[in-house]
C-alpha cells in the first residue's frame, strides 16, 4: 500500500468540486460527524485480529481540509492516536466518499511491531448519509511512510456509525 491512498487523499484535495486546495485554505463552516467503528486487522495480508476506532470531526475546514481526531485500540492493545484531515466528497446527497491523512503515535501493545513510534495513517470510505446519521465502509493503511528502517505497514477494513454533531 505504501503511500497510494496518502497519494490519492492529496490528489484529492486539487480536484474538490467545491474547495479545491488551487482556490486556498479559505476558513469554512462544514458539518462534523462523531464516529465509531469496528475493524478486522490486516498485517502481511492475513488478519491478526481486529480494533474498535473513535473519530471525531471539527465543525470546519480549510478549503478542503477538515481536522479530525482519531483513536484506536486493537483487541491485542495496540493503541493509536492521531491528528490530521479529511477530505469529503459527496457524489449525491445520500452517498459519498472520504479520504483521510493523520500523522499519529503508535504502541503496537502484544501485536506485531511496526518499526517505530510515529505512523502516518491514510484512509479511504465510502459512505450513506441518512438525516444526522451516516453509515460506512473503510479501509485504512498505517505505516512510518519509510522514516524507520523497518515499515511493515498495517491495514484495517472497518464498519462504522456516524452521528452528526
Amino acid at each position: 500500500m505504501n503511500g497510494v491512498i496518502a497519494f490519492a487523499f492529496w490528489g484529492s484535495t486539487l480536484i474538490t468540486p467545491d474547495a479545491s486546495i488551487l482556490d486556498g485554505l479559505t476558513f469554512r463552516e462544514v458539518p462534523a460527524f462523531s464516529q465509531v467503528g469496528v475493524s478486522s486487522v490486516y498485517f502481511q495480508r492475513e488478519v491478526i485480529g481486529s480494533e474498535v476506532a473513535f473519530y471525531s470531526e471539527e465543525n470546519y475546514a480549510f478549503g478542503p481540509l477538515q481536522p479530525f481526531l482519531s483513536a484506536s485500540v486493537t483487541n491485542d492493545g495496540g493503541t493509536w492516536l492521531g491528528y490530521g484531515f479529511v477530505n469529503s466528497i459527496q457524489v449525491t446527497d445520500e452517498f459519498g466518499f472520504r479520504l483521510k491523512f493523520a500523522p499519529g503515535v503508535y504502541r503496537p501493545g502484544q501485536e506485531v511491531a511496526l518499526g517505530g513510534w510515529l505512523m502516518f495513517k491514510s484512509g479511504i470510505e465510502i459512505n450513506y448519509i441518512m438525516s444526522d446519521w451516516k453509515f460506512s465502509l473503510g479501509f485504512d493503511h498505517r505505516s512510518s511512510g519509510d522514516i524507520w528502517d523497518y515499515n511493515p505497514g498495517m491495514e484495517t477494513l472497518q464498519l462504522s456509525a456516524s452521528k452528526k454533531k
